[in-house]
Formats: C-alpha cells, sequence, structure tokens
C-alpha cells in the first residue's frame, strides 16, 4: 500500500454503492478498503491504517448512528462522513449529534462526495499540525485541540469531533468578538461550503452541552442576534 495515499474505509452493505464509490475514490487517487458492517469496519480499523470512514445509517446489526457514537469515543479513530437516504433534517441532525464530521445525503454527486471528503481530511491535517500544542484556558476549562479534548476542573477529559473542535478553536482565537454562520464556516470548512449550512447550528448545540452551557441561558457561547454567535470568556494561551 502506498504511503502517500489516503485511504478510504467505505461501510455500506449495498455492493452497488461500495462499488459506484470504490471506483469515484480510486479515480481519485484513494485507496478504498469496504466493509459490509460494524464488526468488518471495526476488523479492518484494527489491521490498517484508515483515514476517514465513509458509514451508512441503514447496516445489518448495529447501525451507523450506535457504529459513529462508538468510533468518537475513541479519540485515535478517524473521522466519519455518514451517508444516507434519508433526507429528513432530524435524521441529519442525529448524525451530527453522535460525532458525524459531515453527512451526505444519497443520492450524492461525484464531485460534491469528493470535495466533502477533502475537506474533512484538511480539517483533521489542519489540526493536527497547524494548532497550538499547548492548550487554551477559559472559565475552568482547559481545550487541547492537538488533540481534540476538553478538560473541566477535575480533568474530566470529552472528546471532541473534528467539526466541534475547529469551531470552538475559532471561537477560543476570536473571544468576545460576533462571528456569524458565514464567518464560522469561513473559519472551519472554507469557502466553498454553503453559506447557510444550518450543521453550524447543530455542532454548537453540541459543543454547548459539552461545555455545560445552559442551551436556554448560554453564559459561553452566546447567540449574538442577527450576527450569529459570540464566545464571551477571555482565553489565555499557555
Amino acid at each position: 500500500m502506498t504511503e502517500n495515499k489516503t485511504c478510504i474505509l467505505i461501510t455500506d452493505d449495498d455492493e452497488d454503492i461500495c462499488n459506484l464509490i470504490s471506483k469515484l475514490l480510486t479515480a481519485n487517487n484513494f485507496i478504498v478498503i469496504t466493509a459490509q458492517n460494524g464488526e468488518e469496519m471495526f476488523a479492518k480499523l484494527a489491521e490498517t491504517r484508515i483515514d476517514l470512514v465513509l458509514l451508512d445509517v441503514m447496516l445489518p446489526g448495529r447501525d451507523g448512528v450506535e457504529l459513529c457514537r462508538q468510533l468518537r469515543a475513541d479519540p485515535d479513530m478517524p473521522p466519519v462522513i455518514m451517508l444516507t437516504a434519508k433526507d429528513d433534517e432530524i435524521d441529519r441532525v442525529v448524525g451530527l449529534e453522535v460525532g458525524a464530521d459531515d453527512y451526505v445525503t444519497k443520492p450524492f454527486g461525484s464531485r460534491e462526495l469528493i470535495a466533502r471528503i477533502r475537506a474533512v481530511l484538511r480539517r483533521v491535517k489542519y489540526q493536527s499540525i497547524g494548532v497550538n500544542r499547548g492548550g487554551y484556558y477559559f472559565g475552568g476549562w482547559q481545550f487541547l485541540p492537538a488533540r481534540m479534548e476538553l478538560l473541566d476542573k477535575e480533568s474530566t477529559v470529552t472528546t471532541l469531533s473534528s467539526s466541534e473542535n475547529e469551531i470552538l478553536l475559532a471561537f477560543v482565537r476570536n473571544p468576545q468578538i460576533p462571528l456569524s454562520r458565514d464567518r464560522l464556516l469561513s473559519l472551519t470548512k472554507g469557502r466553498n461550503s454553503n453559506a447557510f449550512d444550518r450543521s453550524i447550528d447543530s455542532h454548537i448545540s453540541r459543543l454547548r452541552r459539552k461545555l455545560k452551557d445552559d442551551a436556554k441561558r448560554p453564559n459561553i457561547i452566546k447567540t449574538a442576534w442577527g450576527s450569529g454567535y459570540i464566545f464571551t470568556h477571555n482565553v489565555e494561551i499557555r
């Protein structure tokens, strides 16, 4: 296996979909491995370096939501893009709630899928080499972006998804400055993202819960009416 190529693990029990995506990814210079269920997925993850998992929601046995939750519980696991035939907002939100880094609805265009894969991979690469290796401190919390972790006053660790990690990084680098959704998307996913992508709201909702920030009366990430969100605390870098 060529070391400088990115390896994608497709977990989908639909053989036609696996073949279609495999051909697309191979044509775009990715290495592709496939699995039909969670057991096979974890076996492949144990034996091969995987850079990203494409995970179908509807799988036999444990579904994609449960598997994504298990992946996110281990900070050493790769990022996850969930695939589903469902197009209901609640299904997208559930996927993001359990830590998926992105969500693609079938049927999808080949360019969209490749663009989303590359965007997630860029974020992960940036987080591993381009962030403060120490930590950011605010309101009794320690944020370690290089490890994608939050630590409270008792040093209890909370793991973040790559999207949550990048959004929080944007906030701590711009404290007490209102950031619109458009600006947050620019700071995280890049200019190619839809400026009205409501997934930002879902990620921030999850961040608030992890920060124990009251959703009705948030004290850390406040809603700046008409302009987006504002991170209210002073931030120290150590």
